[in-house]
């Protein structure tokens, strides 16, 4: 039987939507959850060819098991990393509506998606050993940041893909120590230099000898997740892998024009319709 408050939360939810009918908030649909069906189905989801270690998408006529040249000069700290689609069209709108729109409802089906992909990783060609996982880490905000945007969207994505996979989520065991400047507009080696000691683990005893997976939104260039995973190896895990929603548009692609990966984060002006 439910306890009275959920019985509680039910009633006042259906007599909201009531109300306030429910509404795609991408394509504003009525009826319809906060990410409706037709929507998720035009998210470009990544599939190979990408590179076995970071998960950047390589041109279609690649071979499915390389590495980017990136990885081949010099190997990351992230064990590999994936990302659930490219950062354009309905994927991004969700993205920047979840971040600077506060639509935070939005967390729950994009966190649904993350664990499918986590799921998903075994039946993939070449897939990361995801098996041995104990525990997904949100790469969280900055208290400042958190305390601005008034969520942290790692967090809650984390908790939500926790959940729906049976996975646990340690929310407080890396935390970002460093109130870095925003990363839009900076070089690659830049964003390194800005994050570099941005991250900590205060307790690393239960690191010791584990295989962690960061959770995050956007992959532009990697330095955010390197930071984290280096942190979390000084701690003493064995293996520390990457997942995010998106990743930015590779220059290849037609949807280049059209998306600049994180750039327009910063911008208050940015169109939730556009791609």
């Amino acid at each position: 039987m439910a306890a009275p408050s959920d019985r509680v939360r039910r009633v006042w939810r259906e007599v909201l939507e009531l109300v306030y009918p429910p509404r795609c908030d991408l394509c504003g649909r009525l009826g319809e959850p906060c990410l409706c069906p037709a929507c998720a189905g035009r998210i470009e989801y990544l599939s190979p060819p990408y590179c076995l270690c970071c998960g950047r998408p390589l041109v279609p006529t690649a071979d499915a098991a390389v590495l980017c040249g990136e990885c081949r000069l010099a190997p990351p700290k992230l064990a590999g990393a994936r990302s659930l689609g490219l950062h354009l069209g309905v994927l991004r709108q969700a993205i920047l509506q979840l971040k600077f729109g506060r639509r935070r409802e939005l967390a729950e089906p994009l966190g649904r998606l993350l664990a499918l992909r986590l799921t998903a990783e075994a039946a993939q060609p070449n897939p990361l050993d995801w098996s041995r996982l104990r525990a997904l880490l949100p790469v969280g905000l900055h208290p400042r940041r958190r305390s601005w945007r008034g969520f942290d969207q790692a967090l809650v994505l984390s908790r939500t893909a926790a959940r729906e996979g049976g996975w646990e989520c340690w929310e407080r065991a890396l935390v970002r120590v460093k109130n870095t400047r925003q990363q839009i507009g900076l070089s690659a080696g830049e964003r390194r230099a800005n994050l570099r000691g941005a991250f900590q683990v205060p307790n690393p005893e239960p690191m010791i000898g584990g295989d962690f997976l960061l959770i995050d939104d956007v992959y532009t260039t990697g330095a955010t997740l390197e930071e984290a995973a280096k942190a979390v190896l000084r701690a003493g895990a064995r293996a520390v892998y990457g997942l995010t929603l998106s990743r930015a548009v590779p220059v290849w692609h037609a949807g280049t024009l059209g998306s600049l990966g994180d750039e327009q984060d910063s911008h208050p002006g940015w169109n939730s319709r556009s791609n």
